[in-house]
């Protein structure tokens, strides 16, 4: 058996960070279930090869092409563009509402799938209505919304399971998301977890507590708008409870767009290497070989520069 860490880093870090624990393979994690679903199509497809496959399950394909200057999916650099597929069904079996193909400079990068059929698809462990599947296909289903989506690896690392497709819904309003590179303000340093806490239950789509071993608790803060889409942040608290450091997870492809709104927010970066863009006093730090931004206290900034100074 392949070693899971091994094969899935992202996945296994998401899963351990939402306090998953997987007990076995999905039964199609062999075949993929991608192809179960909706034929020969795989990952980095073209939309026309999507389109192709799709045409004989659906009953409508609309074509959507963002604007470049409204472009905010995190995976897209360049393009932004979606297929949103109606009233699909494959074998008479699996009865789809919407099955929305999302592309990233020209490229299949996410899937959102909503309606019965997503009831079909096999059972295993799940927490708090996500079921996690360790196929190829890296497929998560939302049960309750009779939802299913089917990531790349940096979609895991973004968490976009948790991301409210517009484009499911029938009536396809597509928000503005706030621009800002503002850390939210709900974040105050020092703040006790049982302060904040229902004020981020009040503010995520989804608000997940995480304790470890050495007295520490992380928050998993999902659906809050940051630097142009909802996102996860993770907030740490020390052992007597006080916040202490964040991470707000990004991708490789909007670099630039994030790095855009910080700089809009708190100046010029005032130390550049390979790995970091740093603002703010060092309490502020564009991560460049993992993405995904730092923010620390104080007393933390002294810290993370001697860190990155010593290296």
């Amino acid at each position: 058996m392949v070693d899971k860490k091994e094969k899935y880093p992202f996945l296994l870090r998401g899963m351990m960070l939402l306090g998953v624990i997987m007990i076995g393979l999905s039964p199609w994690d062999g075949s993929g279930q991608m192809g179960e679903l909706f034929g020969e199509i795989k990952m980095s497809d073209s939309s026309e090869t999507i389109k192709k496959s799709m045409e004989k399950l659906c009953r409508s394909i609309q074509e959507i092409e963002v604007n470049p200057d409204e472009i905010a999916f995190p995976l897209a650099q360049f393009t932004e563009q979606h297929l949103v597929c109606s009233d699909c069904s494959r074998y008479d079996y699996y009865f789809f509402d919407k099955v929305v193909f999302t592309f990233s400079d020209g490229r299949l990068s996410f899937i959102s799938v909503k309606g019965e059929g997503v009831s079909k698809i096999s059972d295993i462990e799940f927490y708090k209505g996500y079921k996690f599947y360790t196929g190829k296909d890296n497929m998560v289903i939302n049960e309750k919304e009779n939802e299913a989506f089917f990531l790349t690896e940096e979609g895991l690392h973004t968490n976009l399971f948790a991301w409210k497709n517009p484009y499911l819904n029938t009536e396809a309003v597509v928000p503005k998301y706030t621009a800002s590179g503002k850390i939210p303000e709900v974040f105050k340093f020092e703040a006790l977890i049982g302060e904040l806490k229902p004020r981020l239950e009040e503010t995520t789509t989804l608000l997940d507590t995480r304790e470890f071993p050495n007295g520490e608790t992380q928050l998993n803060c999902f659906g809050m708008e940051y630097a142009g889409f909802p996102r996860k942040i993770e907030a740490k608290f020390n052992a007597e409870g006080k916040l202490y450091l964040l991470w707000i997870l990004t991708a490789k492809q909007e670099e630039s767009r994030v790095k855009k709104a910080l700089i809009q927010a708190y100046g010029i970066p005032i130390f550049v290497n390979d790995t970091w863009e740093v603002f703010h006093d060092w309490r502020i730090s564009l991560r460049k070989d993992k993405p995904e931004i730092l923010v620390v206290s104080k007393e933390g900034a002294d810290k993370h520069k001697k860190e990155v100074m010593e290296k």
